[in-house]
């Protein structure tokens, strides 16, 4: 048992710290779970009451002037929707929604300009406009990340003006173009009052594919590339591919949102896209909640809101903004929508909880047989490998170990595809994985553990090992969109591998746990049983032992044994030699970046070379300690 397992399943709520060493009946469900999952699954209530109120708001009396403050409203919404995508899920600070917003504005008024009323057709230029200029902002991703990145597209915006007047032919330069009046749909005129349903209408259909999108395996990719691209590429993820898509799903509202504000207006000028406005729709994606899809609407509301009040004030608008931000991004981490999201967590409090059940069955495990020959690599003119060699066979544990700088890092990254080799081969099951990226690797049948365990913020334990099936299937977004039935099935085939992962490992009760908040000995166990649910052919963890208490040693050990004996194929670095000693079927033992000794675990205990290593390069390292024999 990990110490900490037993706690309560819903760690947010306010008894968990009071059931902590409690040991809970076996027949019962937190209720904080139990209504969370409600919520959840049924999700799709409150948005579809809400579109239907703001449909019916005109024929109850809503004004004019409201009715405008509702689309300026939607339309910053779409605008704020795209930058949550790409900053809030995918980790990547492009900020170029603005320049996709005037993209889909001069868009919808130059094709108005030549007599083309079709909103359908406005819209569909206007997305196509915006989707190209977003694959090209994402250029720069390749060089550029965090604030660098973000500079690029402030630059974006402050070009603006030059482009237009390049191209003053088309967009009249900085007199702008007027007469973006009369949009038809199906041939049949828009009518002021009818805009108002139609805007409404196609922001619905935007938020209904992002929520679908977001709680999609693409979704689920974007926040684990978030966390780390290593990560991603290990569990199958094609980084380079979802980075661009990503560019280009996130400029796509905005493109939207320029065709819908063109037709709003009725002129598109230059000083209506700025880099105040910019400004403006961070601060909105902030407050929202940039990780959320209804934060959008959130935020936009408050924008809208936070420029009526400073309309007065409009040479300070930006030091109300940057205070703004300062104080809402300090007290509500996450904006009002992961306050909301925390609430949640905490609603209601079960008198009883479940327990860590009994491990379960879980078919076979097929490993696969890896072979490392004469690996060599070289950075700079440090040597890290130098003829590196590794054999593991299916159904068992083969460990790795040597001192620090010893290359066996190098050696797991070598064959995990993060690293190539400058030479060598590296095979499974005879087929060659020296060349190929990271996420072809994976797929290929290599799974892999962090030293540091690799959990996103805002994943259940269950989603976490869900993640795990990656390197099966694809992550199939337009079936995901229409929730089509390989998506459902794909949906229902990841969710019972996880299950029966999580029972396998004995943690079935810790499922619906928000993992970043679980013991380190349990975060641990996790990325193992990540690797399980995905059925991979070799496993390779990296150091995970390391912190680790001995009731969350016993923990990991029963788990490698147990899918050891499912047949799984185990390459275990680890720098506990005694948990090593103990727990492995064959042992390679590693210096300077070359094989030293290779054997089961008691040749290498009395091995002289081994214990000269050991001895003579880790100083202070006791013989007995790390259950070397001296003889």
């Amino acid at each position: 048992m990990v110490r900490g397992d037993h706690l309560c399943p819903a760690a947010g709520c306010p008894g968990h710290q009071a059931h902590r060493f409690a040991r809970p009946g076996p027949n019962t469900r937190c209720l904080g779970n139990t209504m969370r999952t409600f919520l959840t699954r049924r999700s799709w209530i409150f948005p579809l009451l809400f579109l239907v109120v703001l449909l019916i708001l005109p024929g109850a009396g809503m004004g004019v002037r409201t009715s405008q403050q509702v689309i300026l409203i939607v339309v910053y919404a779409l605008i704020v929707s795209g930058l949550n995508l790409s900053w809030g899920y995918a980790g990547e600070l492009a900020l170029g929604q603005v320049p996709f917003f005037a993209a889909g504005a001069y868009a919808t008024a130059i094709t108005r300009m030549h007599g083309h009323a079709d909103l359908l057709l406005a819209l569909a230029v206007s997305l196509a406009t915006a989707g190209l200029l977003g694959f090209i902002t994402g250029l720069p991703a390749f060089r550029l990340k965090g604030w660098p990145l973000a500079l690029s597209s402030f630059f974006l915006v402050l070009l603006i003006p030059n482009i237009l007047m390049i191209f003053e032919g088309q967009t009249r330069g900085l007199r702008g173009i007027v007469g973006v009046v009369g949009p038809t749909l199906f041939g049949q005129r828009i009518g002021r009052a009818d805009y108002y349903s139609v805007v409404i209408v196609v922001a619905a259909v935007w938020f209904a594919v992002l929520r679908n999108l977001v709680r999609s395996r693409y979704g689920t990719a974007l926040r684990l590339m978030k966390q780390s691209n290593q990560l991603a590429e290990s569990l199958g993820v094609n980084v380079t591919a979802l980075r661009f898509s990503t560019y280009v799903v996130a400029a796509l509202p905005a493109g939207m949102a320029g065709t819908l504000f063109a037709y709003y207006l009725g002129v598109v000028v230059p000083t209506s896209f700025t880099l105040t406005l910019l400004v403006t729709f961070v601060a909105a994606s902030v407050v929202g909640g940039s990780r959320s899809v209804w934060g959008a609407l959130v935020g936009a509301l408050l924008l809208v809101a936070g420029q009526q009040a400073t309309a007065n004030f409009e040479q300070y608008s930006l030091i109300a903004y940057g205070i703004f931000l300062i104080l809402v991004g300090t007290v509500f981490k996450g904006g009002l929508a992961g306050l909301a999201n925390r609430l949640l967590r905490r609603v209601s409090v079960a008198g009883s909880h479940a327990t860590v059940e009994s491990p379960g069955e879980l078919t076979a495990i097929p490993g696969r047989r890896l072979v490392a020959q004469d690996v060599r690599k070289t950075f700079g003119g440090l040597q890290a490998l130098r003829g590196a060699e590794l054999v593991a066979e299916p159904g068992q544990i083969t460990a790795l170990i040597g001192a620090n700088g010893a290359g066996k890092t190098t050696l797991l990254n070598s064959i995990s595809g993060f690293v190539v080799p400058d030479r060598g081969s590296i095979t499974l099951d005879g087929v060659e994985l020296v060349g190929r990226r990271g996420s072809r690797v994976a797929r290929a049948g290599v799974g892999r553990t962090f030293q540091t365990p690799q959990i996103p913020e805002g994943f259940t334990a269950a989603e976490v090992v869900a993640s795990g099936r990656f390197r099966v299937g694809r992550l199939r977004p337009v079936a995901a969109i229409l929730r089509l039935k390989v998506y459902r099935r794909q949906h229902r085939q990841d969710a019972r591998a996880a299950a029966a992962a999580l029972r396998f490992a004995g943690l079935e009760a810790i499922s619906d746990s928000q993992a970043t908040s679980l013991p380190l000995g349990t975060r641990r166990l996790l990325e193992v049983v990540r690797c399980v649910a995905g059925s991979p052919g070799v496993l390779l963890l990296d150091e995970p032992a390391a912190g680790l208490d001995d009731d969350a040693l016993v923990a990991l050990k029963a788990l490698l044994l147990r899918a050891r004996d499912a047949g799984a194929t185990i390459v275990l670095v680890e720098h506990n030699v005694p948990f090593v000693l103990d727990i492995s079927d064959r042992v390679w033992v590693m210096d300077l970046g070359r094989p030293l000794v290779d054997g089961t675990p008691e040749q290498v205990r009395t091995d002289p070379a081994v214990i000269a290593t050991y001895l003579g390069r880790r100083r202070g390292l006791d013989a007995d300690a790390a259950g070397i024999t001296v003889e």
